[in-house]
């Protein structure tokens, strides 16, 4: 049997730590918490605050399980040494993904499912600038408690400095008047000498002007340092639908080299932060990347209001779902479709295609110029476009300290929510709607470290929560200034219809690295745990840990019942677990790697999967590496390797097919009812020092 080394995650800089008596506005203190080499978890209990997630009346608490977390249920909170509630109970009154959690786990007849524990608890009437004490107490299955956390000590945010309302600056809530220079003006008005997140509050409000829930239109807005956006309850802040109010002057680019072939120049985003030294000039410069962290600092977006990107429209067909709620699709769009679907989309693609070619009027004459000139909508300039003239809904780059929570999210032309070069990030209860909209990620981390993302619903049109590092010799490391992705915790989430629920990659270049994912549950997704990159991209993910989530129905196209609801699995064929060096290239423009990416260090522990019907779907494990031939062959042969899979109970799903795997434990691992294509569960091939203990159906010897 090999050994491994035990690794240790810092999961963020954080508003406060463990020590007693912690200002809010140091944020120096590290908290850590180790997981040993089977996964679990070395330690005690450890409240914190997650970044900015507190303002002069709230305070937001997490923790990390103890080491004998196994039989905990969950957790008793106390302020000032008085019981305040259980953690299941705040969050059934705060977070948006409780509801359809308890709507999976009525489904679950049988109780096969790995039930999620809740790591959160949001304390509320708080006083402003008032200290507080709080403790932490496990509760066991049989009714027995731990004895105290160490106390976390912590002071609200003082009131809000200056408070100022965007109908003021004479913005117009009606749904039609586009208030970008308005809303921007009160921005930098408030943000003047602000210096926290609690010195400036722009209010995008939820009454006046005889609108009970008004509807404030803009164009992109560029936040500042120390300020926090509030879209009241009841309000919604959205997107115009004229791509004049994007300008690509004033745009970015994603990645140092070319994202494509002609052009990788982006518009700006609904919201975003964008150094003025660093926006797009000409095709040629490339200005519009900046690698820099620390840019900005402190800002919030929050107050349970709509953003909307108003980038596509409604799809007829909508669905009832198994929480007996009916959630908005919107039209899958592509190169070709958006001219019909598109909203903002649609203005977007005819802009840029006018900018690269003026020589038509109807999209008639487009459609035939398309096709003459520029090899039809599959070709490389329509390619390029579609991959980079879309706005997102937020671009938040280089920012230091960054939460944003409390929100109802919807419908991107493009990406929804990105935190690029930023560090210290919060993304917690937010209500995320994308489905089936072409690349409508739910939240993506590009070269970010520090992140909290917990108690989110998503329901989304590409991978929900994703994890990007670029690609090829310049995101190396040893060989760059780029940073990995690094220390992000993801738990309590409802992950529902997107591509992968957990996705790292595929550009994996600067490292994707202390990636901890736990107690949420998965649902419809195509693919589960998605590992993805190419040889050549370089770098990789290491030192993952996913575990006690609650999987069914991934990468299926199942159709049954579930609650009384019909339910069909409209995504792609995919695999729950996947690590994959197959994943297709693209047209990005950078030098290959000198080493090819890789998968190490993986922990998968006490997860349930029920994949419903044996008849569809991809294996259940599919792990390919690289074999030194074909299109690669430059580089050596590559393994993935340090992989432990324990605790695995899985029924209904295709047999594993596992290539190019090395120094692999798999240990007290169940499957019921695999497909009938395959006589083995277990298909290995090409692999080193594979281990199998308790593990049922036994293992097909290694080819």
């Amino acid at each position: 049997m090999y050994k491994t080394k035990a690794f240790v995650f810092l999961p963020g800089l954080l508003a406060a730590s463990v020590l007693l008596a912690v200002s809010p506005y140091s944020v120096a203190a590290e908290s850590y918490f180790g997981v040993s080499p089977d996964g679990t978890t070395m330690g005690d209990i450890t409240p914190q605050v997650p970044v900015l997630a507190y303002d002069d009346q709230h305070v937001v608490l997490s923790w990390h399980k103890p080491a004998d977390y196994e039989k905990i249920v969950d957790y008793k909170v106390y302020k000032n040494g008085k019981m305040i509630g259980l953690a299941s109970q705040n969050n059934q009154d705060h977070s948006p993904a409780v509801e359809y959690i308890n709507a999976f786990f009525k489904a679950d007849k049988e109780k096969f499912h790995q039930r999620p524990v809740y790591l959160n608890f949001k304390v509320e009437n708080l006083t402003p600038e008032t200290r507080y004490q709080f403790r932490i107490r496990a509760v066991y299955a049989d009714g027995s408690e731990s004895s105290f956390s160490k106390a976390l000590s912590f002071t609200t945010a003082p009131a809000f400095g200056k408070v100022v309302n965007v109908m003021d600056y004479g913005a117009v809530g009606d749904g039609s008047t586009v208030n970008t220079q308005a809303i921007q003006k009160a921005i930098d008005d408030c943000a003047q000498g602000s210096a926290s997140a609690y010195g400036c509050k722009v209010v995008i409000p939820a009454s006046g002007a005889n609108n009970s829930h008004p509807v404030f239109v803009s164009g992109a807005l560029f936040l500042k340092s120390n300020m926090t956006l509030e879209i009241q309850d009841g309000a919604t802040l959205k997107g115009s639908a004229r791509a004049e109010d994007y300008p690509l002057s004033q745009g970015y680019q994603l990645y140092s080299y070319r994202t494509n072939p002609t052009d990788s120049r982006r518009p700006p985003s609904l919201l975003n932060t964008l150094t003025k030294d660093h926006r797009n000039g000409s095709v040629n410069e490339q200005k519009g990347y900046d690698a820099r962290r620390h840019q900005f600092e402190n800002i919030r977006i929050t107050g349970g209001g709509v953003l909307d990107g108003n980038g596509w429209q409604h799809s007829a067909k909508g669905t009832a779902d198994e929480a007996g709620n009916t959630l908005t699709y919107y039209q899958e769009g592509s190169r070709k479709k958006v001219f019909s679907y598109g909203i903002l989309a649609d203005n977007q693609m005819l802009s840029a295609w006018h900018e690269r070619d003026s020589g038509w009027k109807t999209r008639k004459d487009l459609y035939k110029l398309v096709e003459k000139s520029y090899g039809g909508f599959n070709g490389q300039t329509s390619k390029d476009l579609y991959a980079n003239r879309r706005s997102s809904l937020a671009t938040l780059r280089g920012v230091t300290r960054v939460y944003v929570g409390d929100l109802k999210i919807l419908n991107p032309a493009y990406h929804t929510i990105m935190f690029l070069e930023s560090e210290d990030i919060t993304f917690a209860y937010n209500h995320v709607e994308t489905y089936d909209i072409n690349n409508a990620d739910g939240v993506e981390f590009g070269n970010s470290a520090n992140a909290f993302v917990f108690s989110n619903f998503m329901n989304t049109g590409d991978d929900v929560v994703n994890f990007a590092a670029g690609q090829g010799a310049d995101y190396e490391e040893g060989y760059s200034d780029a940073k990995p992705v690094e220390k992000i915790w993801i738990y309590n989430n409802y992950l529902r219809e997107g591509h992968g629920a957990i996705a790292i990659g595929s550009h994996t270049g600067a490292w994707i690295q202390d990636l901890l994912a736990e107690d949420n549950v998965l649902f419809l997704t195509n693919y589960g745990l998605r590992m993805k990159s190419t040889t050549a991209t370089g770098g990789g993910a290491r030192r993952i840990v996913f575990r006690d989530n609650a999987m069914k129905d991934i990468g299926t196209h199942n159709h049954y019942t579930m609650n009384g609801v019909s339910i069909k699995n409209h995504g792609q064929i995919g695999s729950p677990f996947v690590m994959t060096l197959k994943y297709a290239m693209g047209d990005n423009v950078f030098k290959d790697a000198r080493q090819p990416a890789q998968f190490k260090h993986i922990r998968i522990s006490n997860n349930t999967l029920d994949n419903v019907s044996a008849k569809s779907g991809a294996p259940l494990i599919l792990v390919d590496g690289f074999d030194g031939s074909k299109q690669d062959a430059a580089y050596p042969g590559s393994f993935h390797e340090d992989v432990i899979v324990s605790n695995l109970k899985a029924k209904h799903v295709v047999a594993t097919q596992i290539d190019h795997l090395r120094d692999a434990t798999f240990k007290d691992v169940t499957v019921t009812d695999w497909d009938s294509k395959h006589k083995y569960l277990w298909n290995i091939s090409h692999s080193q020092n594979l281990h199998f203990k308790n593990v049922k159906p036994t293992h097909k010897d290694v080819e």
